[in-house]
């Protein structure tokens, strides 16, 4: 199953990955190392295994990393994710919150990409306001750890590893 993820405007980064459950909480891919990825200029395979939870109306889509040097939760912050024929797709919208698993360290990441955006006019006022608003929301869930997909998300990852 394809995940393509749309860059503003660098264009489509796309990720092999194989579809494991569908839930109350969305559908979850993981991709084990070694799955292909592709961008416009570069490709190559995963390094480390992932797991991807995402659904239809939802502005962002979770994915745990399994890197071993920083294993994390990161949120990709998005126009709601669209079924495609060969997958899903989604349009980034730069703002990452990420939960680090070794402190426990929650942050915004990308203020720099979402700010150069916001300039260039590559984001909309009204996709700006989801993006900050988002990342708010989805940072203070990551801190609170109380929502149980989080947690699944984990255990999913390490049936691969």
């Amino acid at each position: 199953m394809r995940l393509t993820k749309i860059k503003r405007p660098g264009g489509a980064f796309w990720f092999d990955l194989e579809q494991v459950l569908q839930d109350r909480d969305g559908t979850w891919l993981r991709g084990p190392a070694g799955s292909p990825w592709g961008a416009p200029h570069d490709s190559g395979t995963l390094a480390v295994p992932v797991v991807v939870l995402l659904t239809v109306g939802r502005p962002w889509v979770a994915w745990w990393v399994g890197d071993p040097a920083d294993r994390r939760l990161e949120i990709d912050v998005c126009l709601p994710p669209e079924r495609t024929e060969a997958g899903w797709r989604y349009v980034d919208l730069e703002l990452d919150p990420v939960r680090h698993e070794r402190d426990s360290r929650v942050e915004i990441e990308d203020w720099d990409e979402y700010g150069q955006a916001c300039r260039d006019g590559w984001m909309s006022a009204d996709d700006a306001e989801l993006a900050q608003s988002t990342a708010e929301h989805r940072a203070a869930a990551l801190r609170r750890r109380d929502e149980p997909w989080q947690e699944r998300g984990w255990q999913l990852l390490s049936q691969q590893t």
